[in-house]
């Protein structure tokens, strides 16, 4: 039996917050693989690992996905 797919939510947010940082420190930064940041760039974030991966950069997912969650940054 398969996983139901997960909502996902654009990748090019964490571009514009990581401010042309590389994959590797983008990868260090979140705590996750450089293949885990190849899928996401290819398939979107995981509408599960957005609350920690905003966080990790220091924001709030709502700033980076704003249509997505309801809150003022």
């Amino acid at each position: 039996m398969s996983r139901p797919a997960s909502r996902r939510l654009p990748f090019e947010p964490i571009t514009t917050e990581a401010r042309g940082a590389t994959i590797d420190t983008i990868a260090s930064t979140i705590g996750v693989s450089r293949r885990t940041i190849h899928r996401w760039i290819n398939e979107g974030v995981p509408a599960e690992q957005a609350d920690r991966t905003a966080v990790a950069l220091g924001t709030h997912p709502a700033c980076l996905w704003p249509n997505h969650w309801h809150l003022a940054c």
